[in-house]
């Protein structure tokens, strides 16, 4: 699946997010993909479990299918971004609605984190 190709779907799953997302640049995978972080942690914040778990479901549909710079972006900017964004004392009690590889690139960034913090507080 090419960048491109990911975005269309995702605009097309999520239309409020189209003019947001066709006004950054398509190089900008990264930027775009915090776009559809803003918008998930928006949906944890209103404790909308059903919107909440159509944007993991997406994600979890397309994770087979992303180039290497989708997944880094998926990493670096939407796990990131959730679990920094203000949501991530939340999703302890969210994360059993992650689907099983978007739950585990989650954990294994928030392990790598946390431990990289440790690191620096020593």
């Amino acid at each position: 699946m090419t960048n491109d190709h990911y975005f269309d779907e995702l605009i097309i799953a999520f239309p409020s997010l189209k003019s947001e997302i066709l006004k950054e640049d398509t190089e900008m995978i990264h930027w775009r993909m915090e776009i559809f972080a803003d918008y998930t942690k928006e949906q944890i914040k209103r404790d909308n479990k059903i919107e909440l778990t159509k944007c993991f479901n997406f994600q979890e549909s397309k994770i087979d299918l992303m180039t290497s710079d989708l997944l880094n972006a998926l990493t670096v900017s939407y796990c990131e971004s959730i679990l920094l964004g203000g949501c991530g004392d939340r999703m302890k009690d969210l994360i059993y609605l992650m689907p099983p590889k978007l739950k585990f690139i989650y954990i294994d960034y928030e392990k790598s984190y946390n431990e990289l913090a440790n690191k620096s507080s020593q």
